[in-house]
């Protein structure tokens, strides 16, 4: 299960870099879960989304950031889980304010080689405070 889960995280981190959303979207199980905690009332791109969902992430993410950084520092597979360790730095676009944070990505996939679930850990309270104003 471990080769299987590093291919499904590799293939991911490869449709993302190349900014291929609908095949992002072919990886997940239908039913799967994608979360990044925080207030979507103050943060748009965070909350808990469905699969359909998942493209709005990276269209909300690209119209309201500048990304200058996206840097994967570590992958830890056990099995059907992965941890991704890595680390982000975007512009806010309406406040000038700089994001930089580390972040965990803690993914499973399940038997079918699809992933379902994608929970992401990063400072919150600091990407909310940059994206006030």
């Amino acid at each position: 299960m471990s080769d299987q889960t590093r291919t499904v995280v590799n293939e991911f981190l490869d449709r993302v870099a190349e900014g291929d959303i609908p095949a992002v979207v072919k990886l997940f199980a239908p039913d799967a879960s994608w979360e990044i905690p925080g207030d979507p009332d103050i943060v748009p791109w965070v909350g808990p989304r469905t699969v359909e969902g998942i493209p709005a992430f990276f269209r909300t993410m690209s119209e309201l950031t500048i990304r200058e950084l996206f840097e994967i520092e570590r992958v830890l597979v056990d099995g059907a889980n992965a941890v991704l360790i890595g680390r982000a730095r975007v512009v806010v676009r309406a406040t000038g304010k700089v994001i930089d944070t580390p972040f965990a990505i803690d993914i499973v996939v399940d038997p079918e080689g699809r992933i379902s679930r994608y929970y992401m850990f990063e400072d919150s309270w600091g990407v909310a405070q940059a994206v006030r104003p």
